[in-house]
């Protein structure tokens, strides 16, 4: 039994064997195989490959008829007889000459079934690149199968061919897309994979190279897809099976119009038994393809009444004056495929006589009338008429983009999404502005592809209670909602969307961000709850249902720090507006609990509350406070003016000298003997 036994398919690779296998020859590790399988070359592989095999004891020299590189290794699997196998193709190239040495050394050391080293991208010119998305390893470490990443790349490993055989692991008779199957499948098995920091690999790349040019190609392609999928069954591999998802979206732009058919039809073909992933797939290829009417023909992406693509959820109470303005402007969305479900709660003005007039006019709109029970409890039925596959709240006294829903449902499909958030800004004076941006996840998902990725709580953890927290900038699946009993909104107590909103940031597996301002969020509304002081006394009812629904999360100790930061300005914000005394023991007694590790250093409103128990000395001294606080801002900013006047001034001085000096360099033009000879020339030209 030799150490290692490196299987290399051959098929009309003879401008780069030479270099391939001098880089098995330089390898440090002697006691090896390199089993090289033609198969049926046209060219000179076969000869070069017999003369490298009379000069070398350990080279193998296998014959098959055409049939494919997963053929060809598993013809060689069979012939190996190495404790370990590894892998190279007939262009690529071994990189550091002891890489092997030291992967079978760690193979041996651990028993190991998988062991991995680093992967390279090499040129035509032999230069070198990173593999990515792939990790790159710097320390001899231990991973799980689901932290390898995407499944490519079996090749920057080595695996005990005992495991191999044992487990029947072989390329599927596919002509394109062996070689993830084969990955998967090991992954799928194996329990551990030990690294190796060093630079094993360089796969040979061709930038532009597109091998699937053949109806049968492309179906093998998608065909692979599916085994991939098949693998990673086990709920453990569901980002590695979501990132992979990927990967088949990408292959619409690879094939681009000219293979639709094809990939449409053997996405059908090969999914036939499972009709969601093909109705995403086509939804996908509908937006990547807008703008080809041939295409747009071959998919059905027809609106179903009784099962629309989005329920726009609208709660109205006496919002008259801006009705006709947002239902309108929903009604008129790039994408149609939605229903308004708009419930009517109690308004005393025409709000109901208007939302009937827009229903007679489009289907789409449907209407609900009921007693007056707050915001909470209109959402809570529109919930429960909704028949869409999403939902979507909006605030009638708000505005929305014309592409809002169109940009939120293509995240939501293309990321598989249980939630979709997006940006919003203000409405002042009637008037769009940034003056305030909601919803800024860019500033903490830094670097990210928003287009293709998605997040969980865990990546913005500061944003669950210490962020924005309405509901009108995000897109909810349905299935999320409904999974759970306790999905709706909190009744007869105000900041009713707050819970809600914990709940979906906790409980939401995906979540996608597009970056952009959608919704216009009017600043100025009287009739705002924000603007309701009478609410203060809720927001204690708003702390104890957050806390105790962490808790009964299993998630207390990871929110703990963020669920005390939520508590003190939270608390905070209503003392004086409520103007309370029993408001004001209520906040001391919760401050009270909070440990000071929790609170900022140096907060001089919690400080106050704590050192002051008369409710009016406190309110003296936190308006003075506040006052003093405004006065200090308002000197900053009268100090920064008059650096930024400093500043003009000197500019301006600089641009008088400037403008001095032009005006002597003119005197000098016109009063020179040139000027005066040329004028009868120029006086020509104007003529």
């Amino acid at each position: 039994m030799t150490t290692v036994s490196i299987i290399m398919p051959v098929y009309n690779d003879a401008d780069r064997l030479d270099t391939s296998i001098t880089t098995v020859i330089n390898q440090t590790l002697k006691d090896i195989e390199l089993i090289c399988v033609n198969d049926g070359s046209s060219d000179d592989s076969l000869k070069i490959l017999n003369e490298f095999a009379k000069k070398h004891d350990f080279i193998k020299v296998l014959s098959q008829e055409n049939q494919g590189s997963g053929k060809a290794r598993n013809y060689g699997i069979g012939e190996a007889s190495g404790k370990y196998i590894g892998f190279l193709d007939a262009d690529d190239i071994f990189i550091e000459n002891d890489a092997l040495e030291k992967l079978y050394e760690t193979a041996v050391e651990n028993d190991a079934n998988m062991v991995s080293g680093n992967i390279k991208l090499v040129d035509q010119k032999g230069k070198f690149s990173p593999f990515l998305p792939l990790d790159y390893y710097e320390d001899f470490n231990v991973i799980l199968p689901e932290e390898y990443g995407i499944p490519w790349s079996f090749y920057k490993n080595i695996f005990k061919r005992e495991f191999i055989v044992s487990n029947d692991i072989s390329f599927p008779d596919l002509l394109r897309g062996q070689d993830p199957v084969f990955l998967a499948e090991i992954l799928s098995k194996v329990d551990e994979i030990h690294t190796v920091p060093i630079d094993y690999y360089a796969y040979y790349y061709v930038d532009g190279a597109n091998q699937c040019n053949t109806r049968k190609k492309r179906f093998h392609h998608m065909m692979h897809y599916k085994m991939v999928f098949e693998n990673f069954s086990d709920s453990r591999f569901d980002n590695l099976k979501h990132e992979f998802r990927y990967e088949m979206l990408d292959f619409i732009d690879l094939m681009g119009a000219d293979g639709a058919k094809d990939i449409l039809d053997a996405t059908r073909e090969v999914f036939k038994d499972e009709p969601e992933i093909v109705r995403n797939f086509e939804e996908n290829f509908y937006f990547k393809h807008e703008k080809h009417p041939e295409i747009q023909k071959l998919i059905n992406f027809k609106s179903n009444p009784e099962k629309p693509r989005i329920s726009v959820l609208i709660p109205v109470y006496n919002a008259s004056d801006f009705l006709n303005d947002s239902i309108s402007g929903l009604l008129n969305q790039t994408f149609e495929d939605f229903e308004l479900v708009c419930v009517n709660d109690g308004s005393k003005d025409n709000s109901l006589e208007i939302l009937n007039e827009f229903a007679a006019k489009d289907g789409r709109v449907k209407v609900f009338d009921k007693p007056n029970g707050g915001c909470g409890s209109a959402r809570n039925r529109a919930l429960d008429e909704a028949k869409g596959e999403y939902i979507y709240f909006f605030d009638p006294d708000d505005e929305i983009s014309k592409d809002a829903l169109k940009e939120t449902y293509r995240s939501a499909v293309y990321n598989d999404s249980d939630m979709v958030i997006f940006k919003a800004n203000v409405i002042i004076n009637d008037e769009i502005s940034n003056e305030r941006v909601y919803f800024n996840f860019d500033k903490v998902l830094k670097n990210r592809n928003f287009e293709r990725s998605t997040f969980d709580y865990h990546d913005v953890m500061g944003l669950v209670f210490n962020g924005d927290l309405a509901p009108w900038a995000k897109l909810y699946k349905k299935e999320l909602l409904d999974s759970y009993d306790d999905f709706r909104f909190n009744v007869g107590v105000a900041f009713d969307d707050v819970p809600f909103h914990v709940k979906s940031m906790i409980r939401a597996k995906r979540m996608s961000f597009v970056n952009k301002c959608l919704y216009h969020y009017r600043l100025d509304n009287e009739n705002s709850v924000n603007n309701t002081s009478s609410n203060g006394f809720d927001i204690f009812k708003i702390f104890d249902i957050l806390e105790e629904f962490i808790k009964a999360e299993g998630v207390y100790d990871e929110f703990e720090y963020e669920f005390n930061r939520f508590i003190v300005p939270h608390t905070l914000f209503y003392i004086i507006s409520t103007n309370s005394e029993e408001y004001y023991r209520m906040a001391r007694e919760k401050f009270s609990k909070i440990d000071e590790k929790f609170v900022p250093k140096n907060n001089p409103k919690f400080n106050l509350v704590m050192e002051i128990e008369d409710y009016q000395e406190f309110r003296t001294q936190y308006l003075e406070l506040l006052h003093n606080q405004e006065k200090d801002k308002l000197l900053k900013e009268i100090n920064s003016l008059k650096k930024e006047n400093k500043k003009l001034k000197k500019e301006n001085k600089k641009l008088k000298k400037e403008k001095n000096r032009y005006k002597k360099l003119n005197d000098e033009l016109l009063n020179s003997r040139s000027w005066k000879i040329t004028e009868p020339l120029r006086k020509l030209k104007k003529n």
